[in-house]
C-alpha cells in the first residue's frame, strides 16, 4: 500500500483507535479486578472478625482470653505468616494471633472513626504493608456486671493483593493482545469491503479507458452514485466534443480539396503554357497542404476511436489476416514472409485503426524488403509488440526522426504519399503506445509497434 493509500489510512486510524481503547480497557479491567479483590479480602478480614469476637471473653479482673479457637486460616498460625489478628483492651496486654510472633500491631487511635474501619497505613511486623479492618467492640466482664471496650484487629499483607492483581494483568494482556488482533483483523475485512465499490469503479474506469465501455454502468453505493453520475456526464460531454471536432477537420478538409483541385488545374494549365518553374512550386505546397490535411484527418480519428467503445482483437488472427490479403500483390509474391511463433493477444482496439497501423508497416515493408521480411508478435514488461524487420536499404539513422514526426519521405523514387510511418505513428500515441524505428538485423528497417497491455487492468 501507498503511503497516500485511503485503505493505509484507514487502518492506521483503527489500529490507534484500537490500541487507545485497549489501554483504556486494561487501565480500567486491572482497576475493576482490585477493587473487587479488596472488597472480597475485607470481606474475609469482617468474617474473621467475627470469629474472633465469638471466641473471646473478658474475665473479671479484665483480662481478654480466648474461651475457644479463633480465626480458622493457617496463615494466623504461622509466625509471618501474612494473617494477623489482635486484640486490645484498655490498660492490658492484647491478644495477638501466634503470627504476630509476640510483637504488636501499632494501631493509631481514631476517636471519630466508625465502629468498624478499614485501615491502611499499618507495617506489618516483617515491614510490609498491610490492610486491616478494625471494630471497636463492648464486652460484659465475667458475672460482675460491668462492661470493657475492646478494638478488635484482622489484617493481611497487602502484597497479597497486589500480587493477585499483578497476575491478573498479566493474563490481561496476553488477552486484549488477541482482542486487539481480532479486532484489527475486523478493521480489515470493513476496510476492504468498504472500498470495495471502490474498486469495482476503478475497474470500470480502467474498461472505459480501454475502450471495451463508453459509461461507468452498475451499482453503487448511494455515496459514490454521484461521482458516477458526474463521471457519466464527463465522459458523455467529452464524447461530443471529440465528435464535434472530428467533424469539424472532416468538414475542413473537404473543403480543401475543391481549392487544392482548383490549385491543381491551374499548374497544369502553367506548365502547358511554359511556366514548368512555377507550376512545380505550386504542386510542392500543394503536396505539402495534402499531407497536412491527411495526417490531421488521421489523427482526428485516431483520437476519437482510441476514446471510443472498441471490440477486442485477436491480434494474431488479425495480423494473419493483413499479411494473406498483403501476399496476394505482385511484388509480395516475390518476398519472403516469416511470421514468427506469436504470443496470444487479444486488446482492445478500433478494427480500422489497427489495419492503419499494422498495414501500413507491411505496404512500408512490401515498398522497401529486397528478399525478406520477418514478423515478430511478443509481450514484454507488460507490453505488446508486433516487429517488422526488413532487408531493404533502410533509412539512415539522422533520417529516422524527420521520416517519424513529420510524415517526409525518405526516398522519393518510390511510389507514396510518405505518411504511412507517421499516421502509424499518431494513431500508436493515441492508444497510449510508440513507434520504435531502428536498424534492422536483416539490414534494413525495423518497425516496431508497441502499445500497452491493457488485459492487465
Amino acid at each position: 500500500m501507498k503511503p497516500g493509500s485511503l485503505r493505509l489510512r484507514l487502518l492506521i486510524a483503527w489500529a490507534v483507535f484500537i490500541f487507545i481503547a485497549m489501554q483504556v480497557a486494561g487501565f480500567g479491567l486491572r482497576a475493576l479486578f482490585e477493587r473487587s479483590i479488596l472488597r472480597r479480602t475485607i470481606s474475609e478480614l469482617n468474617f474473621d472478625l467475627d470469629q474472633l469476637a465469638k471466641a473471646i471473653e473478658i474475665d473479671a479482673a479484665g483480662t481478654v482470653r480466648l474461651v475457644r479457637r479463633g480465626p480458622s486460616d493457617p496463615q494466623f498460625d504461622v509466625v509471618d505468616g501474612g494473617r494477623y489478628w489482635q486484640v486490645d483492651a484498655a490498660d492490658r496486654e492484647p491478644l495477638q494471633s501466634t503470627s504476630l510472633g509476640q510483637r504488636n500491631l501499632q494501631i493509631p487511635m481514631r476517636f471519630n472513626a466508625p465502629p468498624t474501619f478499614v485501615e491502611t497505613g499499618l507495617i506489618a511486623p516483617d515491614g510490609k504493608p498491610l490492610i486491616a479492618v478494625t471494630r471497636r467492640s463492648t464486652l460484659q466482664q465475667g458475672d460482675s456486671g460491668r462492661k470493657s471496650n475492646v478494638r478488635l484487629t484482622s489484617a493481611v499483607n497487602a502484597s497479597e493483593i497486589r500480587e493477585d492483581t499483578d497476575k491478573f494483568a498479566l493474563d490481561l494482556v496476553h488477552g486484549l493482545a488477541w482482542f486487539a488482533l481480532l479486532l484489527l483483523t475486523g478493521a480489515w475485512a470493513h476496510v476492504s469491503i468498504g472500498l470495495r465499490p471502490l474498486e469495482n469503479l476503478r475497474l470500470t474506469l480502467a474498461r472505459v479507458r480501454n475502450g471495451t465501455a463508453r459509461r461507468i454502468d452498475g451499482v453503487f453505493p448511494s455515496e459514490v452514485e454521484p461521482l458516477v453520475a458526474e463521471t457519466n456526464e464527463l465522459l458523455d460531454a467529452q464524447q461530443r466534443d471529440i465528435e464535434i471536432a472530428r467533424a469539424r477537420a472532416s468538414d475542413l478538409a473537404h473543403g480543401l480539396k475543391t481549392p487544392l483541385a482548383i490549385m491543381a488545374a491551374k499548374s497544369r494549365l502553367l506548365r502547358r503554357n511554359g511556366h514548368g518553374q512555377i507550376a512545380d512550386d505550386i504542386d510542392r505546397q500543394i503536396d505539402v497542404m495534402n499531407r497536412h490535411t491527411q495526417r490531421e484527418l488521421a489523427r482526428a480519428r485516431a483520437r476519437g476511436s482510441a476514446s471510443s467503445a472498441r471490440e477486442v482483437i485477436d491480434i494474431g488472427a488479425a495480423t494473419h489476416e493483413l499479411l494473406a490479403a498483403i501476399q496476394t500483390l505482385p511484388r509480395a509474391k516475390r518476398l519472403e514472409w516469416s511470421l514468427g511463433k506469436s504470443a496470444r493477444v487479444s486488446l482492445p482496439m478500433d478494427r480500422a485503426d489497427f489495419n492503419d497501423m499494422v498495414g501500413n508497416l507491411l505496404e512500408n515493408a512490401l515498398k522497401w524488403a529486397e528478399r525478406k521480411v520477418l514478423i515478430e508478435i511478443g509481450e514484454h514488461h507488460g507490453k505488446f509488440f508486433i516487429k517488422l524487420d526488413d532487408d531493404g536499404p533502410g533509412i539512415a539513422d539522422e533520417h529516422l526522426e524527420r521520416v517519424l514526426r513529420r510524415g517526409e519521405r525518405a526516398d522519393s523514387s518510390v511510389e507514396g504519399t510518405g505518411l504511412g510511418l507517421a499516421i502509424v505513428g499518431d494513431l500508436v500515441e493515441a492508444y497510449g503506445g510508440r513507434l520504435i524505428l531502428a536498424k534492422s538485423p536483416l539490414g534494413g528497417l525495423s518497425a516496431m509497434l508497441e502499445l500497452p497491455d491493457r488485459r492487465l487492468v
